[in-house]
């Protein structure tokens, strides 16, 4: 992983499950320079660790449980802040120096989440925001109110703990899939943000900006297409380089070509 800035000041979590145990070797290659970083994952006989001595602490869930349910180990966990990542969101380049600015604007202003998917397309009926610039690219932070633009989801973000750990409680019985469904009226009560920006880029289904690029690698368990899969150079090249060092013998099924994979439009 490529990365800048000063060094992180929080703790990654990342979530995963054996079934996914090669996209999870990804992801932990990614973030081998990353040393605070805790792994969630279901209980299992598999021999993986060669993965678990990666990271600096390894929390098992049972695998019985609904999603949210699962996420609630992590109240075994002392810490304020944590950047919430799954397994499938390969983090490429992170910028330190961004990610600690926000975390210190989240104690200053008592904010529970920032998203760090970006919208590309502007909410601008809400005025509640930051701005800040890096590297020539301008960010604004906005407050969402809005239930029907996902208030909750499942993007990678930096969660203030004890916020996350109290809607996982709230609706411990939802899955995976059903959770963003859910949430949104209740977590309209939360300090929630959303980046927007217009120097966004692709990165499958999904959107993201330069000092935070991942690659949401899987949709539905397929992989992302290896051609017409909609990613700005920078990620395609970065997706070529993981299906020839990672996933050339994948039993894994592509997208179909033919679907719409990604943000509309690429601007880097």
């Amino acid at each position: 992983m490529k990365e800048s800035g000063s060094s992180n000041r929080i703790s990654y979590v990342v979530y995963s499950h054996n079934e996914f145990k090669d996209i999870l070797q990804i992801q932990t290659d990614y973030l081998k320079k990353v040393e605070d970083k805790i792994l969630l994952i279901n209980y299992n006989d598999k021999d993986l660790n060669h993965i678990y001595s990666q990271y600096k602490q390894v929390i098992f869930y049972d695998d019985e449980l609904p999603y949210a349910s699962r996420l609630l180990s992590l109240s075994r966990l002392d810490i304020e802040y944590v950047l919430f990542i799954h397994d499938i969101d390969i983090l490429i380049i992170k910028n330190d120096e961004v990610i600690n600015y926000f975390t210190n604007v989240m104690e200053k202003e008592e904010i529970d989440r920032i998203d760090l998917q970006v919208r590309y397309l502007w909410d601008l009926d809400n005025m509640d925001k930051f701005n800040t610039t890096f590297e020539g690219t301008n960010i604004e932070l906005r407050k969402q109110t809005n239930i029907n633009n996902f208030i909750y989801n499942v993007n990678p973000s930096i969660w203030k703990l004890s916020t996350f750990l109290d809607i996982m409680n709230k609706f411990k019985d939802e899955t995976y899939r059903s959770i963003e469904l859910v949430t949104q009226d209740y977590c309209s009560k939360f300090k929630i943000y959303k980046l927007f920006s217009d120097n966004y880029m692709s990165c499958g289904w999904f959107s993201c900006l330069p000092f935070f690029q991942f690659l949401h690698i899987t949709h539905g368990g397929n992989l992302l297409p290896k051609d017409n899969n909609n990613l700005c150079e920078p990620l395609k090249l970065e997706y070529n380089t993981i299906l020839n060092k990672w996933l050339y013998n994948t039993n894994r099924v592509f997208a179909n070509e033919s679907e719409d994979t990604a943000s509309p439009m690429n601007k880097i």
